[in-house]
């Protein structure tokens, strides 16, 4: 029988004292043996905080003060603001490496011994090799995303993508495998998990056949795959279409807007939410400001314009920074209905289909605005429709670590690669089209642990 289960899966994304490849757990075996047991392994939940805040402070979403910048001049968190050519220095831990792959290890725990299970349980069993394939195909995708070229048909069979392993073996010293070789094993994770998994979760810890759904619909985007990224956002808001309507919302102090909002559900009540993410990091938007590009673009009659940013400092004090302060200090991770339909409209723009794309922006802007605010987008051409979308993504899905992985995509877009920007007082700091930090360097620690992985460019 597996021992202290509920302690032990937290050990392995907290716990770096190990000198193996992986750096994830003390050498040692937890193997579960029982339905159970499995289940509880399964329910991890560390699977659901793979977000990682970072992503936010790589965005061009974010502007934070000069001081602040300086008084962690030599930390990770003003090392990713200023995108530099890496963020970590040997043994830190990178919070986008090392819970990936303790995720992935895990699931290669469940997935080497549940044959092990009794057959007469084929329903748990199904549910369980549903997580671990979800789960696993989950990380590798966030991982490919920050440590490799951003998907290209014409490159990705020759481009480094990042190691694969399938076992749990923390003597493995892997190399990088292709860019197709990880993006086709990431697939493979979700077509299975999704023809495993039930069609509703017992409960936010577990995976789901739309959880499966929505990240293989994340998947074919980045791999600019418009029709079947399509196909698998429609899947999920066939059966989810949940909507928050803003309106309901109130500030329980004016005044004082930091002091919390009325009606605005914390990440695991979320009623948008297909897939519970979440993050350890609640605190790393805390005395950021919205970024002089994101705030040219945001409707100031907009509630998320409202509800997310302020004038006034927690003590009601109007601000002397810049620019509005961000309210919210929690980050909502979660895959949900917005990002689908934001999904399904680009889908439809680029696949030239103008009316739908706007329909799904306008149903989503609707609860966005006050009626009396509330104006329905309008696009001439395809080109406009994309460009409205992208826009939108920007304003809707802050702060759920996607602006970043879009930002990498698009750079290979000519309607909008550019140079992105960060002025500041005392300086400033430029990330140029094309630039090789677009992909995140690996951690300096796996490097020396592992001389068979290949360092990004620089």
């Amino acid at each position: 029988m597996i021992k202290k289960i509920s302690s032990l899966i937290l050990l392995l994304v907290s716990l770096s004292s190990c000198n193996k490849y992986l750096d994830i757990i003390p050498k040692g075996k937890f193997i579960p043996e029982t339905v159970d047991d499995f289940e509880d392994l399964s329910a991890n939940p560390s699977y659901s905080s793979s977000g990682y805040a970072l992503l936010e402070r790589l965005s061009d979403g974010i502007y934070m003060p000069e001081s602040y910048v300086k008084s962690g001049f030599n930390t990770s968190s003003s090392k990713t603001y200023m995108w530099a050519e890496s963020f970590y220095v040997n043994p830190e831990t990178d919070n986008g490496w090392d819970p990936n792959y303790a995720n992935i290890f895990n699931a290669n725990i469940i997935l080497q011994n549940i044959p092990k299970l009794p057959a007469n349980e084929k329903t748990r069993i199904d549910q369980i090799k549903g997580d671990a394939y979800c789960n696993r195909g989950s990380a590798y995708l966030n991982l490919i995303l920050l440590y490799a070229p951003v998907y290209q048909a014409s490159t990705v069979a020759s481009d480094l993508g990042v190691p694969i392993l399938t076992e749990p073996d923390l003597e493995a010293k892997p190399k990088r495998a292709s860019g197709k070789e990880v993006y086709d094993f990431i697939l493979n994770d979700l077509t299975q998990a999704e023809q495993l998994l039930p069609e509703q979760a017992e409960h936010m810890l577990r995976n789901d056949k739309k959880t499966a759904q929505a990240i293989l619909a994340r998947t074919y985007l980045q791999m600019g795959n418009y029709v079947e990224a399509l196909a698998y956002a429609q899947k999920v808001l066939a059966v989810k279409s949940t909507l928050i309507d803003y309106n309901t919302w109130s500030f329980v102090n004016p005044a004082r807007p930091h002091g919390g909002t009325t009606n605005r559900p914390l990440p695991q009540n979320d009623s948008e939410r297909i897939a519970y993410r979440t993050t350890s990091f609640g605190t790393a938007l805390t005395n950021t400001c919205i970024s002089p590009d994101l705030l040219a673009i945001v409707d100031k009659n907009d509630l998320r314009f409202k509800f997310f940013w302020s004038n006034l400092e927690n003590n009601g004090k109007p601000t002397t920074e810049p620019y509005p302060v961000y309210i919210r200090s929690e980050l909502n991770f979660n895959i949900g209905v917005p990002e689908m339909m934001l999904i399904a409209a680009e889908c439809q723009a680029r696949l030239g289909k103008v009316n739908e794309a706007l329909s799904y922006l306008n149903k989503l802007r609707e609860k966005r605005f006050a009626p009396s605010d509330f104006k329905a987008l309008q696009a001439a051409t395809a080109e406009a429709a994309v460009k409205l979308v992208i826009q939108e993504r920007q304003i809707e899905l802050f702060g759920r670590g996607q602006r970043w992985f879009d930002m990498k995509r698009l750079d290979k877009d000519p309607l909008f690669k550019k140079d992105y920007k960060r002025a500041n007082m005392e300086g400033s700091y430029t990330l140029k089209q094309g630039s090789p930090k677009f992909v995140c360097q690996i951690p300096p620690k796996v490097l020396l642990m592992n001389s068979n992985i290949v360092p990004n460019p620089r």
